[in-house]
């Protein structure tokens, strides 16, 4: 595997060095040395074969028990993930306005949409797809116009029933299953690492660990009358997400996500019907997150998993074949609320070869639900299956997970463009008229595009010098800003003692406020370091939604946390965000999807709140704990991926759990390099147990854990 380290260069503007536009603040690493308490050792409590809980009802919370329900006719996309969705031209590209493609379902749309793409790409840009039909005779590969893969791209339909992509029948080069091609075919950058590094082919493939911010939302992708078709060969890192997408047609896959190195990335609210293979993800890293999928009429199998930590929530399958597959020493899958329906009676609905934990499967018309190392498990219906029986570390503990109630996040999108507010109205510039960088200082603008009274602020593409906390306020219900990197500067968050938000999230008239696609980085290098940077503050009730967000230092010193509540915080959901040092110091509810904590600071911090995670990956040295849960809190973390790239200090401890209550299910990796000695330590009253390496299970060269359960 190649060594993935970033050294990165920069730039001198005065005393300033900007950073170079791929912002990539996560792989410079140093090994830090961190004292972990009492290593005392105790049995742990285990046994050897899977263990299977069956009765399903008791256990069905009532998020989880009516999204079983809400889909019992085939192959229905739900309602809730087709809204329209319109954006102010400010922002958008649009793809029929500036590169006539025509969308009639006639006119062969293929050059425009990789002329769009190609001028885009690399840019953090959307290219907007009006309702219509797109007949395309090609693939729509991420090239820009060297012809170059990239990354950064945001393709984004109006409405996912009405924007149709759709593939010629018989076109040229897709009648193989042997050499099958893709209709949309995202890629990875290549800022600072080898071609052809750890074994992948980025000339020939676009393959890299570099696919930061690829977005497909709000469309369908048709592969028409194709056999040898891929809609979708998908590939992001870090930060990404396929969203409200529909993927059918007759050909080989509908969602490909096996090019190295996938992930970790977000899969959610999609649609496949047909094809040989409905969802297939492989590599080893980086972790693939899945929630509200539906699988239907597969000839092959539903999804398959080749090699990698795969979280899924909600997950519908009508199929006469196996609707999960899970196979290869590194593979964990995690599944949370599933509905298998047809069948066969001489199949059953999940075939594991691996690791697995499943909690709430029902399955209809299957000889079982599961089968479990080509041996079949009794039952259609299970309350919790893990492939080996829970991780203990106390005799009284129970072997099941904590089953926390699962809440959806706001869904928020004003489609009134007049309720839309634009920075640079008020003076915020975030670039010169040649497109050069700007260095004013824009914390004055933005406030007063905050108070504006307009629901939804929105900045344009650029680089925003902030020197003071911004305060979220008022009539503010959504912060928008693709391709926009706040850059927080002076004095104002030096002050490690005396630490301060760039972004509070206080009182106002609405019930919710999202924080949409913003950047915080810190662009000036060589200034003092912001060692009292807090990206964000919630102090108010209300809920709080970041989605798809990258925070905050491309420095260890450069920020104290990026995320701290005040008490009776409200409810916070966080989606497909990257960013380290969640410091929840008073009891708070948190859900989090697709959340990518890398660096070589304290992860997670949970005093007493109720924590649910789903889909978590870090990465570099993992020099410091992963999740932290004290104070009677309460944290469930399902489908983590721990990948180490440096030497991990022999009392490093990844999780702590001090008198509270605890259920993982994770896996770790590394190359070369020293993995975690002490998994878990868990106290209680007065005594103190680890659980450690050696007594792990084991994944390639590293360790697996399908469920570790810390429960009185």
């Amino acid at each position: 595997m190649e060594k993935r380290e970033n050294n990165f260069s920069s730039k001198k503007q005065g005393c300033k060095v900007v950073m170079a536009k791929f912002q990539r603040r996560w792989k410079v690493f140093s090994i830090l040395s961190i004292l972990c308490g009492i290593a005392v050792l105790s049995p742990v409590v285990i046994a050897k074969k899977s263990t299977l809980i069956t009765n399903i009802s008791p256990l069905l919370g009532l998020s989880e028990g009516k999204s079983l329900n809400a889909r019992e006719k085939k192959c229905v996309i739900p309602n809730s993930s087709t809204q329209e969705k319109l954006f102010p031209d400010s922002i958008v590209i649009n793809v029929k306005a500036k590169y006539g493609a025509k969308g009639d379902g006639v006119t062969d749309d293929t050059q425009a949409i990789l002329k769009a793409i190609r001028e885009n790409v690399g840019q953090n840009r959307i290219i907007y797809f009006p309702q219509g039909t797109y007949l395309v005779s090609d693939r729509l590969e991420w090239k820009n116009t060297n012809g170059k893969w990239q990354s950064q791209l945001w393709i984004q339909g109006q409405n996912r029933a009405n924007t149709i992509i759709r593939l010629k029948d018989n076109a040229p080069g897709y009648n193989s299953t042997s050499n099958p091609r893709a209709v949309v075919y995202t890629a990875s950058a290549l800022y600072v690492e080898q071609a052809n590094g750890g074994g992948k082919d980025y000339p020939a493939k676009g393959e890299g660990n570099e696919g930061f911010a690829n977005y497909i939302e709000d469309l369908t992708i048709d592969t028409g009358n194709n056999r040898g078709a891929i809609a979708l060969d998908y590939l992001a890192n870090n930060i990404g997400a396929v969203r409200n997408v529909t993927l059918r047609g007759q050909g080989l896959v509908g969602l490909d996500m096996t090019r190295k190195w996938i992930g970790p990335a977000l899969v959610k609210n999609v649609f496949v019907e047909g094809f040989d293979h409905g969802i297939r993800i492989g590599s080893e890293v980086n972790g693939i997150t899945l929630e509200h999928i539906n699988l239907c009429n597969q000839k092959t199998v539903g999804l398959e998993n080749l090699g990698n930590i795969v979280a899924i929530r909600n997950l519908s399958s009508s199929n006469s074949v196996p609707a999960v597959r899970n196979s290869n020493s590194t593979s964990l899958i995690t599944l949370l609320n599933a509905d298998l329906r047809g069948g066969s009676h001489s199949l059953s609905a999940i075939e594991n070869n691996s690791r697995l934990f499943a909690r709430n499967v029902r399955s209809s018309g299957y000889r079982s639900a599961i089968m479990q190392d080509n041996k079949v498990v009794k039952g259609t219906k299970v309350r919790e299956f893990t492939s080996f029986a829970p991780f203990t570390l106390f005799k009284s503990s129970a072997n099941s997970s904590l089953n926390l109630p699962i809440e959806e996040p706001p869904s928020f999108h004003d489609n009134n463009l007049s309720n839309w507010v634009n920075v640079e109205d008020f003076g915020a510039k975030g670039k010169n008229a040649d497109g050069s960088d700007e260095w004013g200082d824009d914390t004055v603008a933005i406030q007063k595009a905050i108070d504006s009274g307009k629901s939804t602020v929105y900045i344009p593409p650029g680089r925003y010098f902030v020197s003071d906390t911004l305060h979220v306020r008022g009539n503010v219900r959504k912060i928008f800003a693709m391709g926009a990197t706040f850059s927080p500067g002076g004095s104002a968050f030096q002050d490690i003692k005396n630490p301060k938000p760039l972004i509070r999230i206080e009182d106002g008239t609405a019930t919710d406020v999202t924080i949409e696609h913003v950047s915080v980085l810190n662009l000036v290098q060589q200034a003092p370091p912001l060692a009292g940077l807090i990206g964000f503050e919630q102090a108010t009730s209300r809920t709080l939604f970041l989605k798809d967000v990258g925070c905050c230092s491309l420095r260890p010193n450069d920020q104290k946390y990026v995320f701290r509540n005040t008490p009776r915080a409200g409810k916070l959901f966080i989606e497909d965000v990257s960013a380290e040092g969640w410091q929840f110091e008073h009891p708070q509810k948190v859900w989090a999807r697709q959340l990518n904590p890398e660096g070589n600071n304290k992860k997670i911090f949970n005093n007493g709140g109720k924590l649910w995670v789903l889909g978590l990956k870090t990465e570099g040295g993992n020099v410091n704990t992963v999740l932290h849960t004290k104070g009677g809190g309460v944290s469930e973390l399902f489908g983590a991926l721990l990948y180490v790239t440096g030497n991990v200090p022999p009392e490093a401890i990844a999780f702590i759990n001090d008198n509270s209550q605890v259920a993982l299910s994770y896996a770790t990796i590394n190359y070369g390099a020293n993995d975690f000695q002490i998994h878990v330590q868990e106290t209680r009253g007065s005594k103190r147990f680890q659980l450690t390496r050696n007594r792990l299970l084991g994944h390639g060269n590293a360790r697996a854990v399908p469920l570790y359960v810390g429960r009185q």
